[in-house]
């Protein structure tokens, strides 16, 4: 029964290293119908549990590393995860127990002290933090800086953040995290200019990594956003299309969905119809891209026309070649 119990375990771990969360929980239960006493069948349920985005969902996983510990009272890596669950809820004080026993149980594993001067920060006693972060790494370097930028970043103290990620790039220009990470606290300041300048450096040293592009393209419809609020339809429909362009499957918020029609009106008045077309195509994609969350299919149709009676208004404006040339490409669209 144990060996059931831990082939089940095995395979829910690799389920959740593969995102499938469902699929993990799945083995997990199973698991503990084999064998309730396994601590690592508990810890995997928190683990799994931290995943996701129902706070009620993450506060279950206190209770599965509580019983992983229960089990093995050792079991320093429980006391890490749960410690940090704490930290979310901003339970500094059982955050605190936590992170001090993973010490305590495995002095070696400095992440600890990172979470440590955190809490210290958040409670004003910025020295103590300091001697926290002096256990992670000698202070002076670019180590240094990066590590007690991330604590300031999670301590939500984004202006310090920034200084100390500028001090460790202006040492190591190629740390691409640092620049993720200031990417980070320049959006949390709606700095957006900055925060895509940080993006599009971590993307050229790291091109293959997908987030720097779908957080670049999330900044975007931020600051288009922003623009809307401040009345600039044409302007915030271009950075719309722009984060489009990134990521083609965003979904922007229902209360901005027409602007870009909106921005293609604006430009046939102004005889631009070749832009209004721009706009009106990914007014359509949005659309599209929101149609999962549309229960009424006659809205959804609705809309769909809306933007296709705008679309023959705007092709009329266009120079014959390139009504042609538009005709075209809708055909082999399709």
């Amino acid at each position: 029964m144990a060996a059931d119990a831990y082939s089940l375990l095995n395979k829910a771990i690799e389920a959740y290293k593969s995102e499938n969360y469902e699929m993990a929980i799945v083995y997990l239960d199973d698991a503990i119908v084999q064998d309730p006493d396994i601590p690592e069948v508990y810890f995997w349920r928190g683990k799994v549990a931290t995943k996701d985005l129902n706070d009620e969902v993450v506060e279950t996983a206190v209770a599965e590393f509580t019983q992983a510990i229960n089990l093995r009272p050792n079991y320093w890596e429980a006391y890490f995860e749960r410690g940090k669950v704490h930290l979310y809820f901003n339970r500094l004080e059982e955050a605190e127990k936590d992170f001090k026993k993973v010490r305590e149980l495995s002095p070696e594993f400095k992440e600890a002290c990172s979470y440590l001067a955190q809490i210290e920060i958040q409670k004003g006693n910025d020295d103590k933090a300091l001697e926290y972060l002096n256990c992670i790494t000698e202070g002076g370097d670019y180590k240094y800086y990066y590590n007690l930028g991330k604590i300031l970043l999670n301590a939500k103290n984004y202006q310090s953040a920034i200084e100390n990620f500028t001090k460790a790039l202006e040492e190591n220009k190629y740390l691409v995290d640092a620049y993720y990470l200031r990417s980070k606290a320049y959006e949390a300041l709606e700095k957006y200019k900055e925060a895509i300048e940080d993006l599009k450096s971590a993307a050229i040293l790291m091109p293959e990594e997908k987030k720097f592009f779908t957080d670049m393209a999330n900044v975007l419809f931020k600051k288009a956003a922003k623009k809307a609020e401040e009345g600039d339809i044409r302007r915030s429909a271009d950075l719309f299309v722009e984060g489009l362009k990134i990521n083609y499957n965003l979904k922007i918020d229902p209360k901005y969905e027409k602007i870009l029609e909106e921005a293609a009106v604006d430009a046939m008045e102004k005889g631009e119809y070749q832009q209004a077309v721009t706009y009106l195509e990914f007014a359509e994609r949005v659309i599209e891209n929101q149609y999962e969350s549309i229960t009424d299919y006659e809205e959804y149709y609705k809309k769909i026309q809306n933007v296709q009676s705008l679309m023959k208004q705007a092709v009329k404006g266009l120079p014959w070649k390139e009504r042609i040339k538009k005709k075209l490409n809708d055909i082999y669209a399709k």
